[in-house]
């Protein structure tokens, strides 16, 4: 009996050590592909307020997406995020069908606004936020 708290306390350390080492790597993957994330979100927010130059630079904008795609594909992450990742590339997919076509789409666009509030909740979900 005498022993009972010391054996709480290491369990109490260790389950804090875990805790952690769980944010810390998911801290750490979203640190790999925010800049991938961050210019995603430029190029939607050039598709929703400059549809014209969008629609001028068409090429150069969907070359910018699929390296994006390409990049967040190759980036080495941890399992905790792959259902984020799955997502983001899903609505840059959508942004990039879009984007091809002759008229920009506020369907599709209404896609990858779904895809990125799945994102969203997705990463509450791993940083524990209800």
């Amino acid at each position: 009996m005498k022993y009972v708290g010391l054996l709480v306390s290491s369990i109490g350390a260790f389950l804090i050590i875990l805790a952690n080492f769980y944010y810390n790597s998911v801290t750490l993957d979203m640190q790999r592909i925010k800049e991938y994330v961050v210019e995603s979100n430029i190029i939607l927010e050039d598709v929703v307020k400059k549809e014209d130059t969008v629609i001028e630079n068409k090429d150069e904008y969907i070359s910018r997406l699929l390296t994006l795609k390409k990049g967040i594909n190759n980036t080495k992450t941890t399992f905790l995020i792959k259902d984020y990742k799955e997502y983001k590339l899903k609505s840059i997919d959508s942004l990039i069908d879009n984007i091809s076509e002759e008229n920009i789409n506020k369907i599709q666009l209404d896609d990858v606004n779904k895809y990125n509030e799945l994102c969203d909740k997705e990463i509450d979900k791993l940083i524990i936020i209800k």
